[in-house]
């Protein structure tokens, strides 16, 4: 009788344990709550698993792997089945790959912004794990431009970047202006 006893308690724990695991996993992925940075003195970093192109990546959230798409800014296509490469699109994904795949990142979303895109990719600002802010690298450096189709927090910072780029005739802004 007693172990009949032990064994129901233990099912009943078990049962409570599965259903408040089950309840944080659907908090995590919750739409409204947003994987977003929450503290930024004490960022959540999560592993690129991959670089999709040069403002398009792949982390690993919790156990599910989600595409995240750079806010602000735009970066030359590369071929794909999608779409036709464009001037310094390759050395734009590349040098993303070359910073980010298999590193940590912090995501903050922006409050101007919807929480994804119409291919149901997050979108965030990205913040490799020394800080460096990643939109600000790619501008700076001639890789991406402004993208200033819609309002977003950074885009006047993002503007005076590119606008120094191309004045300095960085990256694509040195061999694309023909194109």
């Amino acid at each position: 009788m007693k172990k009949k006893i032990l064994y129901f308690l233990f099912v009943i724990f078990l049962i409570f344990f599965v259903f408040y695991l089950s309840f944080f996993q659907t908090e995590l992925f919750n739409e409204k709550e947003n994987v977003q940075l929450h503290d930024f003195d004490s960022p959540i970093l999560y592993k690129v698993s991959r670089v999709i192109d040069g403002d398009t990546i792949e982390v690993i959230i919790g156990n599910k792997y989600e595409r995240v798409r750079l806010l602000g800014i735009n970066t030359p296509e590369v071929d794909s089945s999608y779409t036709k490469e464009e001037c310094y699109g390759p050395e734009a994904s590349a040098y993303l790959k070359k910073i980010l795949e298999n590193k940590y990142v912090s995501l903050k979303s922006d409050e101007q912004n919807d929480n994804r895109d119409k291919y149901n990719r997050l979108l965030r600002y990205v913040f490799m794990q020394d800080g460096t802010f990643v939109e600000e690298e790619l501008i700076k450096n001639g890789y991406a431009y402004n993208y200033p189709y819609f309002p977003f927090e950074f885009m006047e910072q993002f503007s005076d970047w590119e606008k120094q780029a191309k004045e300095n005739r960085i990256g694509l802004w040195s061999v694309c202006l023909s194109q």
